[in-house]
């Protein structure tokens, strides 16, 4: 298959340490059961089935953004080892600052009358 044999190619020219951060990424998963409790909890609705698997994949490729701007946070400080708080903050700052993340979280939005 054509797409087995990219994704190949893709994996050996991954670094043993990207290949571990993809197998790890690979095997994480949310739990439906809390993202219902979430949204429930959010919104007064008990969402569905298919709403929850959404949720799940969107919040898991969320964390992996933010994940990976905190190794280049961590790359731009110079700094070694496992990522720390303050590398993640100042991720979550930056990606704020560039529209990243589709909210300002620090604002209040008022919703126009039509």
């Amino acid at each position: 298959n054509d797409e087995q044999a990219k994704l190949q190619i893709l994996m050996s020219s991954l670094t043993d340490e990207q290949v571990d951060r993809y197998e790890a990424f690979r095997r994480s998963k949310f739990s439906q059961s809390q993202i219902k409790k979430i949204v429930h909890s959010v919104t007064g609705v008990s969402p569905s089935a298919n709403c929850c698997i959404v949720l799940c994949g969107i919040a898991k490729v969320l964390v992996g953004q933010v994940l990976e701007a905190s190794f280049d946070v961590q790359d731009s400080l110079k700094e070694s080892g496992s990522v720390q708080p303050k590398h993640i903050r100042d991720a979550v700052r930056r990606m704020r600052n560039r529209g990243e993340l589709g909210f300002s979280g620090h604002r209040k939005h008022k919703l126009k009358r039509l």
